[in-house]
């Protein structure tokens, strides 16, 4: 692997004729590129430079510093240019990508681009003509974008700086999930609390960034030597490092890496033949300075609809981290029979308590944090303190589990019941209001959309790949724009939105930083993400066709209710909001104990939060996802929470989608293969259900009346109760 030398700001020599100079400028995503050629194609002077958004005034500020005032040629990538421009060549990204490679490298056979936005392959047959272009999906996970993110999460000034500190790193690094920017957070906080020093969290990142690349591009794709390098991340010799091991072939890292698409278009602009009334372009005259026009594409979300209901408790307030509201006047002195339901997602951790008559009662909810125990300690902790401070007492019933660590903490508390959440939600909905048809649940960190009959689920699907469109990507722009939590919606639902992308968080900041530095208030950021995250939900997660007529919003963010009136502008109708709400998947599970559930007195282990259990953590290797185990050992028994695969610690390997349920086709084979079930029953005459005949040159199949359903039951020595405790 070749590296370049050390990237400087102007690159100048003296050059008599500079009045014929050729300007080249690619703007991108992140960063903006300036080159400036001679008329033999050296370079006079380039810059880089990162804009954050600001594009404009970064770009006026790197003209100024050109050592000419006027130009013969000026060439400029086309996506960006004709905004910023009004003179000028304008060059597809990839072609002047090409150009400004094949310039030191005439025989490249593979180009790797890795931008802010996006990274891609670009193929050579053997005489070196362009054979094929691959690019990355509408995700950020292996660009710039997702680099500089993270490196500001760990206090660093950018992916620069974390490239530094990564190729420091000499030992295996950590595992961290790397494709989306949100899950990569959650696990920059765990590999942090492991104790993993700066280095080797910034070496994890970068090999991450190199798997997501060779994931994308490199399947059934065989790079051919030259192989080039250019982008700002091909500065990034860990990521380079881990590409070359990845694919065996040695990658180039051209000299002008980050200037490439600028020195390809200065380069064909140079090629561009001259009138003879041509005259010299005058750089102080090439950018537009017009202010850009602030424009609208949403209306007010106040104008949609009347305003939120009343989605208060009785009393609430927040003790021991733990968000508590009380739903009922609690008797002093009194003793409440109820069932408790237990939430246990991969953001917040909830609990219910309702009584006999299905009465919410009280209702908890805390962050997870990655460390599910902690947060149900806290849980029981806070409700013997509200036993203590009411004199009162809550004799459980039954309990129950849902949410990603249902079952782990099923057997951590000894609850009695576990129910899946799309379950759960469904009998909460339902209960709530039985009109409700279509559910839509958004979580901290993954989506869900439920279509239900007279209470029955008939169709569900969930989104938990990508975090464009959930909770935390709200509660990060928020954070970023310094607004309180509490504040979003009041602000954001007066404002109108420009249109921002709903592809994925980090190109979504993107769109942020630009319209910021157009001058947009923030209110008018706070609503156009939220029209972002509902038409990512519309687009990646409901199907919008099986929509019915009452609509129930679900999860901590309908707490949001400007987020609620985003949903009712675009679907036309109105949205329920139930009070419990963010608590509706535990008032599922209570709802469910009632239904099914015959106890007078739960196992539950109310002192859980006096108990010392020690945690264990690991990464589980069996496939890509690399989970990150919490494994605990209670009662000479070793419990695990966190697989993405849905296997548990009896399982020694991956565990495949089929064999989490029931399995139709399994099922459908051992009914109907009447041969193999004959001979597995040793009859020598194997029953056939059909009847084949020929007439006429028509091939026919009959179906055997004489046989009926209960002839082949029999046969095959099947009983229907056999399926059905299957199912």
């Amino acid at each position: 692997m070749k590296m370049p030398g050390k990237h400087k700001d102007q690159e100048r020599r003296p050059v008599a004729a500079v009045e014929s100079a050729i300007l080249g400028i690619d703007i991108g995503s992140i960063s903006l590129a300036v080159v400036l050629l001679d008329t033999q194609g050296s370079v006079l002077h380039q810059q880089y430079l990162s804009h954050n958004g600001h594009i404009q005034p970064v770009l006026a500020n790197a003209m100024d510093k050109l050592p000419v005032r006027q130009v013969r040629a000026f060439g400029v990538v086309a996506e960006k240019g004709r905004e910023f421009f009004s003179a000028g060549i304008e060059v597809n990204e990839q072609v002047a990508v090409i150009e400004g490679v094949k310039r030191d490298c005439p025989k490249v056979r593979t180009i790797l681009s890795i931008g802010g936005e996006n990274f891609g392959l670009i193929l050579f047959d053997d005489q070196g003509r362009y054979k094929k272009y691959i690019s990355n999906s509408a995700c950020a996970a292996g660009t710039g974008s997702f680099l500089d993110q993270q490196a500001l999460r760990l206090g660093l000034s950018g992916s620069e700086e974390l490239s530094r500190i990564a190729a420091q790193y000499q030992g295996e690094p950590p595992k961290i999930a790397t494709r989306c920017a949100v899950f990569a957070k959650t696990d920059l906080i765990h590999i942090q609390q492991q104790g993993y020093a700066l280095d080797a969290i910034a070496a994890g990142l970068s090999s991450g960034v190199a798997q997501n690349i060779c994931d994308t591009l490199m399947h059934g794709v065989d790079p051919q030597q030259p192989m080039v390098a250019v982008g700002g991340v091909s500065r990034n010799r860990t990521v380079i490092q881990c590409i070359e091991n990845a694919v065996h072939v040695p990658v180039q890292i051209s000299a002008h890496c980050e200037t490439i698409g600028a020195l390809g278009a200065a380069l064909i602009a140079q090629r561009q033949p001259l009138s003879e009334t041509s005259r010299p372009l005058r750089i102080d005259r090439l950018l537009d300075t017009q202010p850009v026009k602030r424009s609208y594409f949403y209306a007010a979300l106040s104008d949609s609809s009347e305003g939120p209901g009343d989605i208060s408790a009785e009393q609430s307030f927040t003790s021991d981290e733990v968000e508590v509201d009380v739903y009922d006047s609690l008797q002093t002195g009194g003793v409440y029979d109820c069932y408790l339901g237990i939430d246990i997602g991969s953001t917040s951790t909830k609990a219910m308590l309702m009584s006999k008559e299905a009465k919410p009662l009280v209702g908890m909810y805390t962050r997870t944090k990655g460390q599910p125990i902690i947060a149900l300690q806290q849980l029981t902790r806070c409700m013997e303190a509200l036993e203590r401070q009411r004199d009162t007492r809550f004799s459980i019933m039954s309990s129950g589990t849902t949410g990603s660590g249902r079952k782990f903490i099923q057997r951590v508390a000894r609850a009695d019941y576990t129910v899946d959440e799309i379950t759960a939600h469904a009998r909460a909905a339902w209960h709530l209001n039985p009109a409700i048809d279509t559910i839509i649940e958004i979580g901290g960190q993954d989506a869900k959309f439920t279509v239900m009959n007279k209470g029955h689920v008939i169709f569900s699907v969930m989104n938990y790949v990508c975090a464009a469109g959930t909770g935390s990507f709200i509660e990060e722009q928020a954070k970023r724009l310094h607004v309180p939590l509490e504040q979003y919606a009041e602000l954001a639902v007066q404002a109108r939105a420009p249109l921002i992308s709903d592809r994925c968080t980090v190109f979504m900041e993107r769109d942020l930083n630009r319209l910021l530095s157009q001058g947009y208030s923030k209110a008018e950021l706070l609503a156009s993400v939220l029209h972002s995250v509902r038409d990512n939900y519309l687009t990646k997660v409901a199907h919008v066709n099986k929509i019915g007529q009452c609509i129930a919003f679900q999860g901590a963010t309908a707490k949001n209710h400007a987020l609620v009136k985003a949903f009712e502008q675009k679907l036309g109708q109105a949205i329920y909001v139930s009070k419990y709400c963010h608590l509706t998947g535990a008032l599922g599970v209570c709802l469910k104990l009632a239904d099914t559930m015959n106890m007078n007195s739960s196992r539950f282990r109310r002192d859980l939060h006096r108990e010392s259990i020690g945690v264990d953590e690991y990464v589980c290797e069996f496939c890509n996802n690399n989970c990150k185990i919490k494994q605990i050992e209670i009662e000479g028994e070793k419990l695990g929470w966190g697989y993405l695969c849905g296997r548990d610690e009896s399982n020694k390997g991956f565990r495949k989608k089929t064999q989490s349920g029931f399995d139709l086709l399994h099922t459908h084979r051992r009914i109907f293969d009447v041969d193999r079930a004959a001979q597995a029953s040793h009859d020598p005459k194997p029953v056939n259900l059909f009847h084949e005949f020929k007439q006429g040159g028509i091939r026919a199949i009959v179906r055997r009346p004489e046989l009926s359903l209960s002839h082949l039951r029999n046969r095959i020595q099947f009983n229907v109760l056999d399926l059905r405790s299957e199912i």
